[in-house]
């Protein structure tokens, strides 16, 4: 059978208490006035099995509670000295409120503090002073001390517990948090890059027999868009390693670029300045242009599309409009799922659906004071992919 490290202290603390009661009782014994009764060999066995009892501290509070109680109750009754055992009976109520409560300790404090009165009237007899209100209140006093002492113990307990339980929970929280930040980032890497690797192989197909150059213009647009987005899975896979940065309005003009080579016709303006945006929301900004320009690749057989940011001074604006006519009818899925999870993360709005005059719209509102929550916060490190890192230059494209 196992020890554990709380029980060996019991059993030292009780190899201490044996002599130490008897030693402390006898000294008392013959320094008090009036004069208490000489320790006899059941006393000095009270005083024995009580301070072996703190041995099953831990293991039963509620057992060593009764046999201290017993036997302080018999040391008084037989007009003992008061001495060091009252100590193993205050530690037994201290150990009785930590383990079963404050509810069951106060109920300990009154049964002991009645058990020891009644047994203290009989141990002074008739010179018992039945107006003393000390003498009534003394017991009971005394037992609220070490009830105090382990009301604080346990709520100091209760109060670590609650703490780690509380760590534990965001630990896991953000476990999940990584794993959905992560799951994240992999949709929007492979769906940007096969949907431009699937329109590419169209026109390569479409070309292959009349236009050989085009179609190895087409090929090659294929492996290079293939191994880009190979580099940018594996660092975003990375995520946790902490070792790049993620991609940000610096790689706009390049995702862009990327669409264009792909045959898409694309605009993009740019107004205001993005020094000084937060790391966080310029790579929402990133992801949900390059989502929102994935979906116009993928369903909305434009002929063009726009892309309008506006960094104002409190908030940034994203709007990205295609005049197509795939999406008109097709239900949000994933991405724009996404896209919104990320955008309301700081606080900001996001519409996307159908416009009036044909085609589909996509418009975000960021607000620059915006700061991530716990359950939606992008990873701490994505990674950038490789579409050409230019400037933007805040002019049409």
């Amino acid at each position: 059978m196992r020890v554990s490290r709380t029980q060996v202290w019991d059993c030292v603390a009780a190899a201490v208490a044996v002599p130490l009661f008897v030693f402390g009782t006898e000294v008392a014994s013959r320094t008090r006035v009036p004069p208490f009764r000489a320790l006899d060999v059941l006393a000095y066995a009270l005083l024995v099995v009580s301070g072996l009892a703190l041995a099953t501290r831990s293991r039963s509070p509620s057992g060593l509670l009764g046999v201290m109680l017993a036997c302080c109750a018999a040391m008084l009754a037989r007009h003992h000295a008061y001495g060091p055992i009252f100590l193993g009976l205050y530690v037994a109520l201290a150990s009785v409120v930590i383990r079963y409560g404050l509810r069951h300790g106060l109920a300990a404090v009154g049964v002991s503090g009645t058990v020891l009165l009644a047994a203290d009237m009989i141990g002074w007899g008739r010179m018992w002073v039945a107006d003393d209100v000390g003498a009534w209140t003394i017991w009971y006093a005394s037992s609220l001390l070490p009830f105090v002492a382990g009301a604080m113990l346990r709520m100091e307990r209760d109060r670590r517990a609650s703490a780690a339980r509380a760590d534990e929970e965001r630990r896991l929280r953000r476990f999940q948090d990584e794993r959905l930040a992560v799951a994240r980032e992999v949709h929007d890497v492979v769906g940007h890059s096969l949907s431009v690797i699937s329109m590419r192989a169209g026109v390569a197909l479409h070309v292959a027999h009349r236009r050989p150059e085009q179609a190895l213009e087409a090929l090659e647009a294929i492996r290079t868009t293939s191994k880009e987005a190979l580099d940018e899975l594996r660092t975003a896979l990375d995520i946790l390693k902490d070792r790049q940065s993620r991609p940000g309005p610096e790689r706009i003009e390049g995702l862009v670029e990327s669409i264009r080579t792909a045959g898409q016709s694309v605009s993009l303006t740019v107004h205001g300045d993005p020094t000084g945006l937060p790391a966080t929301m310029g790579h929402i900004v990133y992801r949900t242009v390059q989502e929102a320009l994935t979906n116009v690749v993928r369903h909305a057989n434009a002929a063009t599309a726009t892309v309008m940011i506006d960094y104002g001074r409190t908030e940034v604006i994203v709007e990205v409009t295609d005049d197509g006519t795939g999406q008109a009818g097709a239900a949000p899925g994933n991405g724009i799922a996404g896209m919104r999870e990320r955008v309301t993360a700081l606080h900001g709005t996001l519409t996307a659906g159908p416009r009036a005059e044909g085609g589909f719209a996509v418009h975000a509102r960021l607000p620059r004071t915006g700061t991530p929550t716990a359950r939606t916060q992008p990873p701490a490190a994505a990674s950038p992919g490789k579409h050409g890192g230019r400037e933007p230059k805040g002019t049409k494209h």
